[in-house]
């Protein structure tokens, strides 16, 4: 026996290696005192949101000849959803639907679907060709200063339009003097100059003036991107700053010209303020090159903008490195992952079992914020001890509180073309092949009408255990449906104290999925209001003549029994969904009948503002001066 022992040792010892390697790396399994909790603490309801009947729906877009044998690749994106307040009651009650199978994007109320006939809105007469052109997300705020909440549009094809709100309905108009064809697939809104008033990031993919969508084109100028890794042939993500001599927006053109590879090929844009020092910094989530965080030492009327990257350590992976990755980001959301009052960054990539080998990233902020300064991001990769490295292939990615406990859930849409034939072995071969190849279209497999990438996934909803560790529930919470998703996003459209969210679907059904908690755990929720005349301070008292928008970028923090709880309004962060501008807290057991909140904000003429007020629990209105 001893003889055999010592003949074989190396195998044996060779295969308890690889036992012990896979025990460590196989994620941890739901128990089922965990399964009975998360079934208690989380149940939806699914609907599917307004299409029209009229219409003829389609499948794939009609695309440049160089790019037909791609032409489902290609067609992958444009699915998006919003939610609004277009009435202007505070409530983000109103949804706009980017739906690629009609090529619109369609208006309607998810509260009261009588409240009004939904509707599309349309460029005329502004210069647009359905043949070339096609939407893909928009945000919502006050662009003009008038007191209306307005509609940002962006597309493929063209430069992106703002509907500006009147009581005859919606105008567009312009948001670039330019006549130029963009390939917008993500925007955000917040203060970047610290100049009091909201700005718009746009996140471009195809090189600036391509011809994507123009199946009648005769030209081979056409490109895909130069490398499944360091692509730096994509396009200019572009930034407006609110012009107050003019009362409308300009860009600046040179912003991110000094970047390292600044012709991105860009899914996603996340904006906040992640050190405390009331300036909103930017994370980039970039398919086929490194994701970019931009911390922000703006004055107004001047961008200014330092690129930060993580610190690799002996134990880290290379792309779990922030800002020196290699993989496919294409959602990012900024929030508390971790509970300890500082805001994390949670990003999508593709992480489909067996497939190009990548996950998903948390990214923990460590608080060391002097680090900033020397250009090194204050953020560690936690997402394979937390449960979030693995799902699918990830599109939006969306941290919110789903059972009011005061810790996040996450939520991430995933999946690519649906079909028939599985086309994973050929785009393998393609990831490994020669860069200098990779940018010629005529070198690229097939992938029309048929093929299956990742198309028969459900949306995960990754909830926490007492350690910390998520788990996805989403079989649990009744929202696991196979869906090909693009865009999350979450509010309390209904008011009832908890929050709902919608799935924007590529090429089908679309779904809002209705939050049916009814624990006790009590919620905060408030609407910052930035008023536009003079207000002696702030108040949560209404007022139908106080006229402002929504304090973009106003953040809330507040502490109960030494948790430190803090958050802020979204101006539309991630790949195509956009969240309400609301700020909602879990509260737990908290009972209390008021509780003090510091809110800091920027005036109208960009100074900074804090102050502690003392807000009910529930639903709030917060005026700002």
């Amino acid at each position: 026996m001893k003889k055999l022992f010592y003949e074989y040792r190396s195998r044996v010892l060779a295969i308890t290696i690889l036992i012990v390697l896979y025990a460590l790396a196989a994620p941890e399994k739901v128990d089922k005192f965990e399964k009975a909790m998360f079934e208690k603490e989380f149940s939806f309801s699914s609907s599917t949101l307004f299409q029209p009947e009229d219409l003829q729906s389609n499948s794939v877009r009609s695309v440049h000849p160089q790019y037909e044998h791609i032409s489902a690749w290609i067609s992958s994106v444009g699915a998006a959803v919003s939610f609004a307040d277009l009435d202007n009651d505070r409530l983000y009650d109103d949804i706009i639907h980017v739906d690629p199978r009609f090529d619109k994007a369609y208006i309607s109320n998810l509260k009261d679907p009588a409240k009004y006939t939904p509707f599309s809105l349309e460029a005329t007469p502004l210069p647009y060709d359905e043949n070339t052109m096609s939407p893909m997300g928009s945000l919502t705020n006050d662009f003009n200063g008038d007191g209306k909440n307005d509609i940002l549009l962006y597309y493929w094809g063209r430069t992106p339009i703002l509907f500006l709100a009147s009581e005859y309905g919606f105008s567009p108009v312009e948001l670039s003097p330019k006549k130029e064809r963009w390939f917008t697939n993500a925007a955000t809104t917040a203060d970047f100059d610290g100049d009091g008033h909201l700005d718009i990031l746009i996140g471009n993919y195809f090189p600036d003036g391509a011809k994507v969508l123009d199946e009648n084109a005769d030209d081979k100028d056409q490109v895909m991107q130069h490398s499944m890794t360091r692509a730096d042939n994509g396009a200019r993500n572009h930034m407006f700053l609110y012009n107050k001599k003019t009362g409308f927006y300009t860009e600046v053109e040179d912003w991110y010209d000094d970047f390292e590879r600044p012709l991105d090929w860009t899914l996603a844009l996340a904006a906040a303020d992640l050190n405390g020092d009331m300036k909103c910094d930017i994370y980039v989530s970039n398919d086929f090159g490194p994701d970019k965080l931009l911390y922000n030492n703006s004055s107004p009327g001047k961008l200014k903008f330092t690129m930060l990257k993580g610190k690799k350590k002996l134990n880290t992976i290379s792309s779990s490195v922030l800002g020196k990755d290699s993989f496919k980001g294409m959602g990012a959301d900024v929030s508390d992952i971790d509970g300890d009052g500082l805001l994390d960054i949670y990003v999508s990539n593709i992480a489909d079992e067996y497939a190009l080998e990548e996950s998903h990233f948390a990214f923990i902020s460590t608080g060391q914020f002097d680090l900033m300064e020397s250009g090194i991001a204050p953020f560690v990769n936690r997402s394979e001890e937390l449960g979030l490295s693995r799902s699918s292939w990830g599109w939006d990615s969306k941290l919110a509180d789903l059972n009011n406990d005061g810790l996040a859930e996450a939520l991430q849409a995933t999946g690519f073309v649906k079909g028939k034939i599985d086309r994973w072995p050929e785009l393998q071969e393609l990831a490994m092949g020669n860069d200098e190849l990779l940018a010629i279209p005529g070198v690229w497999p097939n992938f029309q009408p048929g093929a299956d990438l990742s198309g028969y996934e459900a949306n995960p909803l990754f909830a926490r255990n007492d350690q910390g560790y998520f788990f996805d529930i989403s079989e649990l919470a009744g929202v696991a449906h196979e869906q090909v998703t693009r865009g999350i996003a979450t509010c309390d459209f209904d008011a009832d104290g908890d929050l709902d969210f919608v799935v924007a679907n590529q090429w089908e059904d679309s779904r809002l999925y209705k939050n049916n908690y009814n624990g006790s755990n009590s919620y905060l929720a408030i609407v910052p209001v930035q008023v536009y005349h003079n207000l002696p301070k702030v108040t949560i008292e209404n007022n139908e003549n106080y006229k402002g928008r929504i304090a973009t970028g106003a953040m809330v923090s507040f502490n109960i029994n030494g948790k430190q709880y803090i958050d802020y309004s979204d101006g539309g962060n991630g790949h195509s969904g956009a969240d309400g501008q609301e700020i909602f807290f879990g509260l737990g057991s908290y009972d209390a009948n008021e509780i003090e909140v510091l809110i800091t904000w920027r005036d109208l003429n960009g100074n900074e503002k804090k102050e502690n007020i003392k807000l009910p629990l529930g639903r709030s209105v917060v005026y700002l001066p």
